[in-house]
């Protein structure tokens, strides 16, 4: 059987020594990607995958000609994207945002301790996944989203997806105001989940959602 392209990016991921979940996530491509890939990534895909490998032979992924690695190119920690300027590494925060009620513990994170991914749109400080169901279809659990911190006092676009980072955790909901000056208003997309009241003094920061990445 003639060897494919995903065939040999599964060669080249177990060169790498990297599960299917590590290779879709430092590539920027959404969970179970490889798995659903049919015949060659689209050029999107590509760009990403080969700006997070640079030392992946571009031909050789896509004809089967040649050798795997191109010698010629360093790797992604010295490449500096050089080729790649419209993408970018963020940090993917190791916590979710919870579709459901506010979580009870709060998480500190240091962002160099953070595993980095390529973020494809500018303007992204972080990236996180989505737990619960109550941000579906939209936001369904399992899938990544690419957030922006904002100055919560000085505007606040009422009606979008926003992230809190709570004395409680941290939640992802579509932000609404209150009757109550000193709460935020919290609303599912899913219908069965009721809205909620969070005090702005539980607030910590208020991140707007710029992208979902998830498997369609």
């Amino acid at each position: 059987m003639e060897e494919t392209v995903k065939d040999r990016l599964t060669r080249f991921r177990q060169y790498k020594k990297l599960g299917q979940g590590k290779f879709e996530k430092l590539s920027g491509l959404s969970n179970g990607y490889l798995t659903q890939l049919r015949k060659a990534p689209g050029s999107e895909k590509l760009q990403r995958i080969l700006c997070a490998f640079p030392e992946l032979n571009r031909t050789w992924l896509l004809t089967g000609e040649g050798d795997m690695l191109d010698t010629s190119c360093n790797s992604i920690e010295d490449s500096q994207f050089s080729s790649c300027s419209d993408l970018h590494l963020i940090p993917l925060l190791p916590v979710s945002a919870q579709g459901g009620s506010l979580n009870d513990f709060v998480v500190s994170i240091k962002e160099s301790s953070c595993e980095k991914i390529i973020s494809p749109i500018k303007g992204a400080d972080y990236a996180m996944s989505v737990s619960g169901e109550s941000m579906a279809p939209e936001y369904p659990s399992g899938s990544q989203i690419l957030i922006k911190r904002i100055n919560e006092k000085a505007f606040i676009d009422w009606g979008r997806v926003y992230v809190l980072d709570t004395c409680n955790g941290t939640v992802i909901k579509r932000l609404f105001p209150s009757d109550t000056a000193d709460k935020v208003l919290c609303k599912s997309i899913n219908p069965e989940f009721p809205p909620f009241e969070v005090l702005l003094s539980d607030v910590y920061a208020v991140y707007r959602v710029l992208m979902c990445m998830s498997l369609k």
